[in-house]
C-alpha cells in the first residue's frame, strides 16, 4: 500500500516542479511591469503630467484593482486636470472595489465638496478622517481655512485650537491671532503673536501681522469700549456718531444688565458700527473696516457713512471696481475727508434714522455729497427727498448738480427749471440754471436767470457769469458795468 502512496507525491512534486519553470518567469514579468508602471506614475504626477498619470493609473488598476495607493494618485491626477466629474466616479469606483479604502479616500471627498463649493459637506467628510486620526494636521489645516473662507471665525478659532494642540508653530499662531482679531478676542490675539514672534520672529508673515497689530493697539482703547458698547445690544437704533452719545450708551445697557434686564438680541447698532469702521480705517485694518461697514449698512439701510467707509476700505483692499455698486466714486479717500465733514453726516444719519420722513435732512445730505464729489449718492437723497416732498426747490436743485455731474445734462437743466419755478426767490438755483444755459449755448436764457439771481442776492460768481454773456453778445457797456459791480463787490469783501 505504501508504493502506489510513493508514486502519487512523486508525480505531485513533479507537476509543482512544471508549474514552476512555466509561470515563475511570468510572475516575474508582471512584478517588473507593475514597478515600472508605478515609477512612471510618480513621475508623471511630479511633472504634473496628468493626462499620463491617469491613464498609468487605470493600467496598474486592471492588475491591481485593490491598491488604495494607485486608487489615490488616480484621484490627484483627477483633480490636477480639474475633471470633478470623474473625480466623484471614480471616489465611488474605489469604495466599491476596496474592502478598506485609506482614509485618504474621505479627505479627497471633502476636498471635491470644498471644490464644489459645500462647506459643510467638505467638513463632515474631512471630520470624519480626524476621527480616525484626530493629530491629522494637513486636515486641520483645511478645516481652518475653509472655516475662515466663510468668515466662520468661531469654528475656524476651533480649528486652529486643535491644530495647536497637536503642533505649536508659528503660522497656526499667527492664523489663530487673525482669527481672535475678527472674534475681537484682543488679548488672546495679542497672545498668540507673541508667541508667534518667539517661534519665528523672522518670518514675513509674523512681521506683517505684527505691523499691523501695532497700528491697531493705538486705537485699542477706543475699540473696546465700542465692543462693548455693541456686545451688549443697546436698542438705540440711532446712528451714535458723537463719543458722548457712544458712552451714554454704554452705560444705559450696562444699566439694564445690573437690574436684570433682557436686552434684545437684534442686529448690531448700525452707529455704533460705523464709529468702529471709521476707527480700523484711521489704524489701517481695512479688513475689519469693511466688515463693519457692510454689517452697518444692512442694519441701517438709510446710512451714508457705512457706504462711504466701506468704499475706502475696498479701495485700500485693491478691490476698487467693487464702489461702483456702492454708488461710491472710486476716488474717495478718508484723509480728503474733514473732521468737519464726518462729524455732520453722522449726525445727519442719525436724524434720518429717528426721521426717515424728512425730506430737508435729505436735501442737507445730498449737499454734503455733491461737495465731496458724489453725485450719484448725492441724486439718490435729493431724489428720495423730492419724493418725500414734490415742493421741495432744495431737493430739485442738489439733484440738478448732482445729474449734471453724471453727465445727464438735459435732466439737470429740467430740474434746476423745476426750482427756480417752485421757489422763484431761490437766487443760487437760478445762478446755476444760468450757468447750464451758458453751457447750452442758450446766452440770453442765461442773462435772465442770473439777473434773477442777482436781483435776490448779489455775488461775485453771477456777476462774472452774466458779463461773459453779455460780452459774447457784444454789449459790451452792460459788459462794462457788471465789471466795474465785480471790483466794488470784492472790494467790500476784502474789507
Amino acid at each position: 500500500m505504501l508504493f502506489p502512496f510513493l508514486g502519487q507525491a512523486r508525480a505531485i512534486v513533479a507537476l509543482v516542479a512544471i508549474a514552476t519553470v512555466f509561470f515563475l518567469p511570468a510572475c516575474h514579468r508582471t512584478t517588473k511591469e507593475e514597478k515600472s508602471l508605478r515609477a512612471d506614475l510618480r513621475q508623471a504626477l511630479h511633472e504634473h503630467s496628468y493626462d499620463k498619470a491617469a491613464d498609468l493609473a487605470h493600467r496598474i488598476l486592471e492588475l491591481q484593482p485593490q491598491d488604495n495607493g494607485t486608487w489615490d494618485r488616480l484621484v490627484q491626477a483627477e483633480f490636477g486636470k480639474r475633471d470633478l466629474a470623474t473625480v466623484k466616479q471614480t471616489l465611488d469606483e474605489w469604495q466599491r472595489a476596496v474592502k478598506k479604502p485609506s482614509p485618504n479616500l474621505e479627505e479627497y471627498r471633502g476636498d471635491l465638496a470644498a471644490e464644489q463649493r459645500e462647506p459643510s459637506l467638505a467638513v463632515q467628510s474631512w471630520s470624519k478622517v480626524l476621527a480616525a486620526d484626530s493629530k491629522n494636521l494637513r486636515v486641520l489645516e483645511k478645516i481652518a481655512r475653509l472655516e475662515k473662507s466663510q468668515q466662520h471665525w468661531a469654528e475656524e478659532n476651533s480649528a486652529w485650537t486643535a491644530h495647536l494642540a497637536v503642533q505649536d508653530s508659528a503660522m497656526a499662531r499667527i492664523n489663530r491671532a487673525l482669527c481672535a482679531r475678527h472674534l475681537h478676542r484682543w488679548h488672546e490675539a495679542l497672545e498668540d503673536l507673541h508667541r508667534a514672534q518667539q517661534l519665528a520672529s523672522d518670518d514675513p508673515e509674523v512681521a506683517r501681522t505684527a505691523k499691523l497689530f501695532e497700528q491697531v493697539e493705538k486705537f485699542l482703547a477706543d475699540i473696546r469700549e465700542l465692543d462693548a458698547g455693541l456686545a451688549l445690544s443697546p436698542h438705540d437704533p440711532g446712528l451714535l456718531a458723537d463719543r458722548a452719545l457712544v458712552n451714554a450708551a454704554i452705560s444705559s445697557c450696562r444699566e439694564k444688565i445690573r437690574l436684570g434686564v433682557r436686552l434684545s438680541a437684534g442686529s448690531a447698532p448700525p452707529g455704533l458700527l460705523a464709529d468702529r469702521a471709521l476707527l480700523f480705517l484711521r489704524c489701517g485694518d481695512f479688513e475689519l473696516a469693511l466688515e463693519d461697514s457692510e454689517t452697518a449698512a444692512k442694519s441701517g439701510p438709510w446710512a451714508m457713512r457705512p457706504k462711504l467707509f466701506q468704499a475706502i476700505a475696498l479701495i485700500d483692499l485693491g478691490r476698487p471696481d467693487e464702489c461702483e455698486k456702492l454708488g461710491v466714486q472710486k476716488f474717495i479717500r478718508l484723509e480728503a475727508l474733514t473732521p468737519e465733514f464726518l462729524e455732520t453726516m453722522g449726525r445727519l444719519d442719525s436724524e434720518i434714522s429717528a426721521e426717515r420722513d424728512n425730506a430737508e435732512l435729505y436735501v442737507a445730505r445730498a449737499w454734503q455729497l455733491n461737495e465731496i464729489g458724489q453725485p450719484a449718492l448725492a441724486a439718490q437723497d435729493a431724489e428720495t427727498a423730492a419724493g418725500l416732498d414734490p415742493k421741495s426747490a432744495g431737493a430739485c436743485a442738489e439733484w440738478s448738480y448732482a445729474l449734471t455731474k453724471l453727465g445727464r445734462a438735459q435732466d439737470a437743466l429740467q430740474q434746476i427749471k423745476h426750482a427756480t419755478e417752485l421757489d422763484p426767490n431761490f437766487a443760487t438755483a437760478w445762478q446755476y440754471r444760468g450757468e447750464l444755459e451758458m453751457e447750452r449755448g442758450e446766452t440770453l436764457s442765461a442773462i435772465d436767470s442770473l439777473t434773477h439771481a442777482l436781483e435776490t442776492s448779489q455775488t461775485v460768481v453771477a456777476l462774472q457769469k452774466r458779463e461773459q454773456c453779455y460780452r459774447r453778445l457784444g454789449l459790451l457797456v452792460k459788459a462794462e458795468q457788471d465789471h466795474k459791480a465785480v471790483e466794488e463787490l470784492n472790494s467790500k469783501i476784502s474789507k
